[in-house]
């Protein structure tokens, strides 16, 4: 790796790392919010009007009216990403419900699966087939679920549905050919109107708190900076790093989410919840290790048959890392 190369991985590496240990701590802003008596529909509403402003001006910086203007115009672009607002809101609301009724842990848990969803999702939806190593790892995440609701009784429905929204989100938005930026601030403005009407109804009912205190009208105003902010250390990180390297710090954020959960938040880890993260663990273990020696193979070259085969494979794990990762054609939704 010769220094530009180097230099431009370890600049990749510091953005990626800030943002996703950002994203970590995401839990602490709503739990802030939360101590003020904010409601979780309402702060998701005040998350998608005070977005806007900072997207609209990132997309004045970086010169990208024009693109806006074309998606806008495009009937089919919009009710794409129609669609894709929607998955977005429920996982920015579902985020949110976690924070806000002490269930940090299992929406932790719910993202360390996130590789594994992609791959579920890429081989029903997009017809690729799994690797071999695949099979066991989904195995392990399907224990991982099943332990608590046989310890508890309940389903631990929010690890469950977290990641599948965010799936299909990233999902529609591979499909689509619009930018990071301009595909968010196309989603907030189309999800702007129910936001802003509802936010009227509360001030009508006396019950928004963005008319209360000082200390939480600042933490509402800057719940657009705490979106944006993290998505375009993201967009730097993801043009300077290989996706690989990009699948490994996916991990940071529900680590820092779990540890949080039971330092600051309050949580405790009972032994179904540590059972189920061992398994999740595991699974994330096998999956990435599978990469790994993948890309180490095909590194090294292979005869022509085997290659092929390493080659598909590798478009796999690209194609199944994009639907993650939301900064090559989708923001992250925390």
């Amino acid at each position: 790796m010769d220094d530009a190369n180097g230099a431009r991985f370890r600049a990749g590496l510091g953005y990626g790392l800030l943002a996703y240990t950002l994203w970590g701590l995401v839990p602490l802003y709503f739990a802030a919010l939360k101590h003020a008596g904010v409601p979780a529909l309402e702060i998701l509403a005040h998350r998608i009007a005070w977005s806007l402003p900072v997207l609209l001006l990132l997309t004045a910086c970086v010169g990208g009216f024009a693109d806006l203007g074309r998606v806008l115009r495009s009937r089919k672009l919009v009710l794409t990403l129609l669609a894709s607002s929607l998955f977005l809101a429920v996982n920015w609301l579902l985020y949110i419900y976690a924070t806000v009724t002490d269930r940090v842990t299992e929406a932790s848990l719910g993202y360390y699966m996130m590789p594994l969803v992609n791959a579920a999702l890429a081989t029903t939806v997009l017809g690729e087939r799994l690797r071999p190593l695949h099979y066991p790892a989904l195995a392990l995440v399907a224990v991982g679920v099943a332990v608590p609701f046989a310890a508890s009784g309940t389903f631990t429905w929010l690890a469950v549905v977290l990641p599948i929204s965010f799936g299909v989100y990233g999902l529609i938005r591979k499909r689509v050919a619009v930018e990071s930026v301009t595909g968010l601030t196309v989603e907030s403005l189309l999800m702007l109107p129910p936001s802003l009407g509802y936010l009227i109804y509360l001030s009508a009912a006396g019950e928004n708190h963005f008319a209360g205190v000082g200390t939480t009208n600042a933490l509402l105003a800057v719940s657009g900076i705490v979106t944006v902010v993290p998505l375009l250390l993201f967009t730097l990180s993801i043009r300077r790093l290989p996706l690989l390297a990009v699948s490994f710090l996916q991990f940071v954020s529900p680590t820092v989410q779990v540890l949080l959960a039971v330092t600051v938040l309050g949580e405790t880890l009972t032994p179904d919840r540590v059972a189920a993260f061992a398994c999740v663990w595991a699974a994330v273990a096998v999956f990435v290790g599978d990469a790994v020696w993948q890309a180490r193979r095909n590194a090294r070259g292979e005869p022509t048959a085997v290659r092929r085969r390493v080659t598909d494979a590798s478009n796999d794990t690209r194609r199944l890392t994009a639907v993650g990762s939301p900064g090559i054609s989708a923001p992250v939704t925390r």
